[in-house]
């Protein structure tokens, strides 16, 4: 499971805690780094990339919009979700924000759900999962090709690619112009099967080559990453419940050891 990235700069201790408090309470998937300045923030910034910034109206002599501008001007932190934590909600101070570029803010005082659910409204950790891969023990594809189906070992998925483990039974051009698969689940995921209604071969690695008829070899164990260009939304829906469930598991896994 990859882990947000949260860095807080507030010049009140009292605050700080607060968030820190708010944010352990509610979130299981983030570290959190602290610091009291916006001068220290904005060295933090340069050395380090952050999920979510969270920052203090006001820090020390320098302002939130200062530290905002500095982090916009980092290669890192051009995309990087801001919040800011101000006292005053006041339409004025609201399109101040606004016209900053400032798209996240949370009016003090506020309850540890309104914190959580701005910092997954400004970092979705859905997000992460396009890219993030899971390894899921026992999964398997079936790979649709023209008048056959081939299986394959699922190493690992993602909702943006799937990388296995084939058997060339016929055709290797076959596999390459393959289009189509279904993915399913072992039962522990209710046996769940995720049709692909549309993804293309991206990368192909061969493990072992077929000797029988050397020196005109053929491709025998291949790895193949496929890319997902199309998901229905139903089975999108249910490798986001796969993809918690698994990230669930190894929370439980890495407490108790």
């Amino acid at each position: 499971m990859q882990l947000r990235k949260i860095l807080i700069i507030h010049d009140s201790i009292a605050v700080r805690k607060l968030l820190m408090n708010y944010i352990q309470s509610e979130l299981n998937d983030v570290v959190v780094n602290v610091v009291e300045s916006a001068a220290k923030g904005i060295k933090k910034l340069k050395d380090d990339i952050f999920s979510v910034v969270i920052c203090g109206n006001q820090t020390n002599s320098m302002g939130n919009t200062t530290v905002f501008k500095e982090m916009r001007s980092l290669e890192a932190g051009r995309d990087t979700p801001f919040i800011i934590i101000t006292s005053t909600g006041s339409k004025e101070n609201i399109k101040d924000f606004k016209d900053q570029g400032i798209e996240h803010y949370l009016v003090s005082p506020f309850t540890p759900i309104e914190l959580r659910s701005l910092i997954k409204e400004a970092c979705d950790p859905r997000t992460f999962r396009k890219h993030a891969r899971i390894s899921v023990p026992g999964a398997k594809a079936v790979v649709h090709m023209r008048d056959y189906d081939v299986e394959a070992n699922v190493i690992n998925i993602s909702e943006s690619g799937i990388l296995c483990d084939v058997t060339c039974v016929k055709q290797y051009n076959d596999l390459l112009n393959s289009a189509h698969m279904t993915i399913e689940f072992p039962a522990q995921y209710d046996n769940a099967k995720i049709k692909i209604l549309w993804c293309m071969v991206f990368r192909v690695l061969v493990l072992t080559w077929d000797k029988e008829y050397f020196p005109q070899c053929a491709p025998k164990n291949l790895r193949v990453a496929w890319q997902i260009i199309e998901i229905s939304n139903d089975g999108k829906k249910l490798l986001n419940k796969i993809f918690e469930t698994v990230e669930n598991e190894m929370l439980q896994f890495q407490g108790d050891s």
